[in-house]
């Protein structure tokens, strides 16, 4: 998927109320997606304006960043938004998460497996996949998920071999010495032999959903199906909410997906300390699958 960057200006005023938000647990907008005619124009405040423009079956993208973004922050936001928005819109299978490579359970050691982690942003799931790596277990990415089905294989694609951290967790994985540019921004923090990248497509085994209470206890929840649907739909990616004939394709998908693979509801408290509690129980949960 091609797209072309523009000269980096402030951000114009908008007179149109956008149609959808993406807002974060702590009131923030992240974007804000509106119509322009037959085109959508995807703000995110104070970055960058996407412009997508219809192209034959698919869209031309154009990205247009503000004075202080960066081309690494715009090329981020293109492949861990833009990306896989258009790709849900196309009919795939994309979700908001990270995950990591682990031996497979059950009776079938021979075969690797990819956990899952699905979160809010901030919500620890690229430290929590991190630490994974940290521990021996690969990553295979920290933003996008990526599923081709397969029959009744889901295929998780690897993605990008860097993990997008703050400067605390970085420190906390590679040492207090890991340098930082800015300590209150999140920096692409490349994969080597501390952090081992996965590099080959690997069938999803579990899901687990990062509960949004950072205090809580460490637990572990098998969902039902419909409990995990409900738990999924807001880590998706959708362009047009209210194109009914896609979003009945997409639910259906997530429905599938929803019945097809174990999910899980996990919380715990947000403290480095209690990560190696947090991997050793949902390692546990892993090498129960059946």
């Amino acid at each position: 998927m091609n797209w072309t960057q523009e000269a980096a200006r402030e951000q114009a005023a908008l007179t149109s109320e956008p149609y959808d938000r993406w807002v974060a647990p702590n009131g923030h907008c992240m974007a804000e997606f509106r119509r322009e005619g037959s085109e959508f124009l995807i703000r995110f405040p104070n970055q960058a304006d996407f412009r997508l423009c219809p192209d034959g079956d698919g869209f031309s993208v154009s990205g247009q960043p503000t004075p202080d973004c960066d081309s690494q922050t715009l090329t981020n936001l293109y492949h861990n938004a833009i990306e896989p928005i258009l790709g849900n819109h196309s009919g795939g299978l994309y979700l908001h998460g990270s995950a990591v490579a682990v031996p497979a359970g059950g009776s079938d050691h021979e075969k690797d497996g990819v956990i899952a982690f699905l979160g809010l942003s901030r919500g620890g799931k690229t430290t929590l996949a991190g630490s994974f790596a940290h521990s021996g277990f690969p990553f295979l990415t920290e933003d996008v998920i990526d599923l081709r089905l397969e029959g009744e294989t889901y295929w998780l694609q690897p993605k990008r071999s860097k993990l997008r951290l703050f400067a605390d967790s970085a420190r906390f994985l590679l040492g207090d010495d890991t340098d930082f540019e800015n300590d209150d921004l999140k920096q692409d923090v490349e994969a080597g032999n501390a952090l081992p990248f996965a590099k080959e497509q690997a069938p999803l085994r579990q899901i687990f959903l990062l509960g949004t209470d950072h205090s809580a206890p460490l637990s572990i929840r098998r969902l039902s199906s419909q409990e995990a649907l409900t738990a999924l739909m807001p880590h998706a990616f959708i362009l047009d909410v209210t194109d009914k004939a896609r979003l009945k394709g997409h639910f259906t998908r997530m429905a599938d997906l929803s019945q097809d693979i174990a999910c899980y509801a996990l919380d715990f408290t947000r403290d480095y300390a209690e990560l190696p509690r947090v991997r050793e129980a949902v390692l546990e949960s892993f090498s129960c699958l059946r």
